[in-house]
């Protein structure tokens, strides 16, 4: 799963439920990645790198 977390993401709360969640969905398999809206925008193709890195995994 790949996720794009925009300026919400940043608070504290947000983060610890991020972590959680992500932790849950491992716990049924789901690998997850995580992109801030800024990468996408500003490296694209780092972002597309990191991606197919993830995929190989």
């Amino acid at each position: 799963m790949i996720e794009l977390d925009g300026s919400v993401h940043q608070g504290m709360e947000q983060v610890e439920y991020d972590i959680g969640r992500t932790e849950e969905l491992n716990e049924f398999g789901i690998r997850v990645i995580r992109f801030k809206n800024e990468e996408v925008m500003s490296n694209l193709k780092n972002v597309i790198e990191e991606i197919k890195k993830f995929l190989s995994g």
